[in-house]
C-alpha cells in the first residue's frame, strides 16, 4: 500500500512538472504604485520660528516623492514626524507641545491621500535656577564665577537647547582660561517644573588638575628652525595655562605666511611638577612664490607687475623679494631682504633698494632709493614701522630739470581689522604716516609730510554679498612751499586709486597748459556699495570726491571734484577682478567725459 501511494504521488508530481514546463511564462508582477499624498501642518499660531523648523524637519515632506506602499506605512511615517516635531519643540523650550496626525481619503477620486499634522506648542518654559558644581560637589572649588548674562541663561529667558549647549562650552572654556586645560563636563541635569513652566539646570564639571605650560615639542617643521616657531608662542615655560594663549599662538603662526596650518595640543596628563607638555604640529607652506598682475585704465594706461619671493632663505624665516613693474606711467625694479625678530620678537628689519621711473602729465622723474626699516607688530591688528631712507632723484618739471637728495625718517602705524586682503567685508584699515625730510647727507631741503587714511567695511547681510565700503584720506606737507617741493613728493589726486573719473593726478591745481602741479595738502573720499548679485558676478555703484590744495591746510571753501560710476566684479579664488567706469560730476573744461579702469582687487 505504501509503495502504491508513492507511485501515485510520483506520477502527480511528474505530470505537474510536465504541465509547468509546457505552460507559457507568466508576466512579471508589477510593484504596487504606492500612495500619493499631500501634507498639511496646522496650528502653531504665534510661533513662527517653531513652525519654520517643523516644516524643515518633516519626514513626510522630505520623503514625499518616496511613495509609501500602504496607509499603514504612511501612518508610520506620520508617527515619525510626531516624534521629530516634539523634539524640535523641546529644543525651543516648548516642553508641553503636542502633535497629532490624521490620514484622510482623497478629496476627489484619484487625488492624493490627505495627511494633516496638527500641533499645539503650549507655553514656552523659561530658565530659573542655574548651578555649577564640581564632581566633589563644591561650587567654589576652582574659583569659577560666571554671571547669568555671560552664560546666556538669563532668568526668564526661553529654555532653548542651543543656549544650554553654549553655556556648557562657556563653562569649560572659562575653566581652561583659569589654568584647568583638561576640564570636562561630567553631567548636565535639567529639571522641569511643569506647574511653574520653568527649567532648573545643574552643570557638574571635572576641572582636573591646575597646570602650567611645560615642554614644547614641534613637529612638521622640515625646513624652518624650531626656535623661530617657539618664539611665536605667546607664553613662557612655567606660565599658568590660559587657553586663549593657544588661540593667539595659532594666529601668530599662520599669519607668518610660512605655514598652511598650525595645530597645538596638550598632553593627556599633568606631571607631578604641575607642568603639561605641549605639541605644536605645523604644515609648511612652499617657501618660494612668484606672482604677476596687469592693470589697464584710460588714466594710467597699461601696467604690468611681477615679483619673486623666498620666505625662508636660511631656515629662520628670512625673506628675499624682488619686484619689477613696467607701464606707461611707472617702471621700477626693487629688492628687499627681511630679517625676523631683530632685537625683539615680532620686530622685523628690512633693507630695501630700488630704481623708479615715473612719466606723468605733471612731471617725469628717475629715482634711486636705499633704506632700512623696522616693522614691529604690537597686536594682531596693530603694528608700527620706523626707519631711515636716502633718495636721489632727477626730476623734469615744467621744462626744467632739477636734482634732489632727500634724507627721510619714515614713521608709521597701521591698524588693520579687515577680514580679507583683496575683498574685505568687515572691519577697517587705518594708516598714519609721518616722514620728516632733513637737511643732511647732501640734502639742502627740509620739509615734513603727514598723511592719514582710513577705509571701513560693513556687511549688510549675513553672507557678505552686500557690503558698504567707505574711504577717507587727508594729507599735509609743511616746511616748504609747493613750488619748492620735489614734484614726486607733492600730493596728487585722480586716477584708479584716488578720485576715479578724472585723469591721473589731474584733480587740483593746473598750470597754464592744464597740466597738474600737485599741492601741499589733500582731501579725498569714496563710497561704494559692493553687491555680489549672482554667482561670481557683482556690481558696484560708487561715488568719489577729492581736492588738492596749494596751501598746507585743506580748505573746505574750495570746491571738491566729484565723480560717480558703476563697477563690475568677477570673483575668483585669489580676489575679485575689477572693471570700473566713472564720470566726473563737475568737470572742468580740460577733463575727459569718462575714465575706465581694470585691475585685480577692490578699489580700496
Amino acid at each position: 500500500m505504501r509503495i502504491a501511494l508513492s507511485f501515485v504521488l510520483g506520477i502527480c508530481l511528474f505530470a505537474g512538472g510536465t504541465r509547468l514546463a509546457s505552460a507559457q511564462p507568466a508576466a512579471p508582477a508589477e510593484d504596487p504604485p504606492g500612495l500619493v499624498y499631500a501634507v498639511s501642518i496646522e496650528g502653531l499660531d504665534g510661533t513662527p520660528e517653531l513652525r519654520s523648523l517643523i516644516e524643515e524637519s518633516s519626514v513626510l515632506k522630505a520623503r514625499i516623492d518616496d511613495l509609501p506602499v500602504s496607509q499603514s506605512a504612511l501612518r508610520r511615517r506620520a508617527g515619525e514626524d510626531e516624534e521629530v516635531f516634539a523634539s524640535v519643540a523641546r529644543s525651543l523650550g516648548y516642553y508641553d507641545a503636542v502633535f497629532v496626525h490624521r490620514v484622510d481619503d482623497p478629496a476627489t477620486p484619484g487625488g492624493p491621500v490627505r495627511v494633516l499634522v496638527y500641533g499645539d506648542a503650549g507655553s514656552v518654559y523659561t530658565f530659573d535656577a542655574v548651578t555649577i558644581r564640581t564632581v566633589g560637589d563644591d561650587g567654589t572649588a576652582v574659583g569659577l564665577t560666571l554671571s547669568r548674562e555671560k552664560l546666556g541663561l538669563k532668568q526668564g529667558d526661553p529654555a532653548r537647547a542651543d543656549q544650554v549647549v553654549t553655556a556648557e562650552t562657556t563653562v569649560i572654556r572659562r575653566l581652561q582660561e583659569q589654568a584647568f586645560p583638561l576640564a570636562e563636563l561630567v553631567d548636565r541635569v535639567a529639571t522641569i517644573n511643569r506647574d511653574a513652566k520653568t527649567m532648573d539646570l545643574l552643570f557638574r564639571v571635572d576641572p582636573g588638575p591646575k597646570a602650567r605650560f611645560g615642554a614644547v615639542t614641534v613637529k612638521g617643521n622640515d625646513t624652518i628652525d624650531r626656535d623661530y616657531i617657539v618664539r611665536r608662542l605667546p607664553w613662557a615655560y612655567g606660565d599658568l595655562i590660559d587657553i586663549r594663549q593657544i588661540d593667539k599662538a595659532r594666529r601668530a603662526l599662520t599669519s607668518t605666511g610660512l605655514f598652511d596650518s598650525a595645530g597645538i595640543e596638550f598632553a593627556d596628563t599633568v606631571g607631578d611638577d604641575g607642568l603639561l607638555a605641549v605639541t605644536v604640529t605645523v604644515r609648511e607652506h612652499p617657501a618660494r612664490s612668484i606672482g604677476a598682475g596687469v592693470s589697464v585704465s584710460t588714466a594710467d594706461g597699461l601696467g604690468t607687475r611681477a615679483h619673486w619671493e623666498h620666505r625662508n632663505l636660511f631656515g629662520g624665516a628670512e625673506k628675499l623679494r624682488f619686484e619689477a613693474a613696467y607701464g606707461e606711467v611707472e617702471s621700477s625694479l626693487s629688492g628687499a631682504f627681511t630679517l625676523p625678530d631683530v632685537f625683539a620678537t615680532d620686530q622685523n628689519f628690512t633693507v630695501e633698494t630700488g630704481y623708479t621711473e615715473l612719466r606723468t602729465d605733471g612731471y617725469d622723474s628717475k629715482s634711486y632709493k636705499i633704506g632700512g626699516r623696522f616693522d614691529r607688530r604690537l597686536t594682531q591688528a596693530l603694528s608700527v614701522d620706523y626707519g631711515l631712507s636716502l633718495e636721489r632723484s632727477r626730476i623734469e618739471d615744467d621744462g626744467e630739470e632739477e636734482q634732489f637728495t632727500l634724507v627721510g625718517i619714515p614713521l608709521g602705524t597701521t591698524l588693520d581689522t579687515s577680514d580679507d586682503l583683496l575683498n574685505p567685508t568687515s572691519g577697517g584699515r587705518t594708516r598714519l604716516k609721518f616722514t620728516p625730510y632733513l637737511e643732511s647727507l647732501g640734502s639742502t631741503l627740509s620739509f615734513y609730510s603727514t598723511s592719514l587714511r582710513h577705509s571701513h567695511y560693513l556687511a549688510l547681510d549675513e553672507e557678505g554679498d552686500l557690503v558698504l565700503a567707505a574711504r577717507a584720506g587727508i594729507g599735509t606737507i609743511f616746511g616748504a612751499s609747493t613750488s619748492n617741493l620735489p614734484a614726486n613728493k607733492r600730493f596728487y589726486a585722480g586716477g584708479s586709486g584716488s578720485v576715479r573719473g578724472y585723469a591721473l593726478q589731474s584733480v587740483g591745481p593746473l598750470d597754464a597748459s592744464d597740466e597738474p602741479t600737485g599741492g601741499s595738502a589733500l582731501l579725498d573720499f569714496a563710497m561704494e556699495l559692493r553687491w555680489r548679485l549672482f554667482g561670481d558676478f557683482g556690481v558696484v555703484p560708487f561715488i568719489d570726491a577729492g581736492q588738492v590744495y596749494d596751501q598746507e591746510v585743506p580748505s573746505l571753501d574750495e570746491e571738491l571734484q566729484w565723480a560717480a560710476g558703476l563697477g563690475f566684479r568677477y570673483f575668483t579664488p585669489i580676489g575679485p577682478i575689477r572693471a570700473d567706469i566713472a564720470f566726473p560730476l563737475n568737470p572742468r573744461d580740460s577733463d575727459e567725459v569718462f575714465q575706465v579702469y581694470f585691475s585685480l582687487g577692490q578699489a580700496f
